[in-house]
């Protein structure tokens, strides 16, 4: 019971915070809680690779990379701006939100019928190109309290970043 309601609890906070409501220093800056997120996010990705025609294993490599690409340059980052202490609280927030994301993101590939040739149909594209936006606002957003920035500071560098980390991926497994 306590166990549920602390999923739920913790559920509801990323919810919010994809909904611009909550912010990351609002996270406890937990080593345990990142752990989950790590764990929520690889599973949520593998998933939504499988159902976008991936296999597994292939899913998780993927996953991890992105998520070993994000970590790395999150931390970095902070690093150089003298902020390391954020880390953990903003690398939940960036994983959490993710994890929800991409789970959501799976209900309508895995309900809709793909067209031919493995590409989404025209309103299951739609639908996770607007996924995509709302997720490079949620990430500017969290980068806007990380590094107390303007909120299009954050999105324009969510932008960027999201422009080469998928191309840094389809890169790697492209011959996959």
């Amino acid at each position: 019971m306590f166990r549920s309601k602390g999923l739920l609890r913790l559920t509801e906070f990323f919810l919010e915070l994809c909904l611009l409501r909550r912010a990351p220093q609002d996270l406890p800056a937990s080593s345990a809680l990142l752990g989950v997120a790590l764990a929520a996010d690889l599973l949520a990705g593998m998933l939504f690779g499988v159902l976008a025609g991936l296999s597994p294993g292939l899913g998780l490599a993927q996953g991890l990379t992105g998520i070993v690409l994000m970590l790395a340059l999150l931390y970095g980052a902070l690093y150089l701006m003298k902020h390391p202490s954020r880390f953990l609280q903003s690398a939940t927030a960036l994983l959490g939100t993710s994890a929800l994301l991409e789970l959501i993101a799976s209900v309508p590939l895995g309900l809709l019928p793909p067209a031919e040739n493995g590409k989404a149909s025209g309103g299951v594209a739609l639908l996770l190109l607007a996924l995509v936006a709302w997720s490079v606002m949620i990430t500017g957003h969290i980068l806007r309290h990380t590094f107390d920035l303007r909120l299009v500071q954050g999105v324009g560098i969510a932008v960027i970043y999201s422009i080469l980390s998928d191309a840094m991926l389809s890169g790697i497994f492209s011959g996959a």
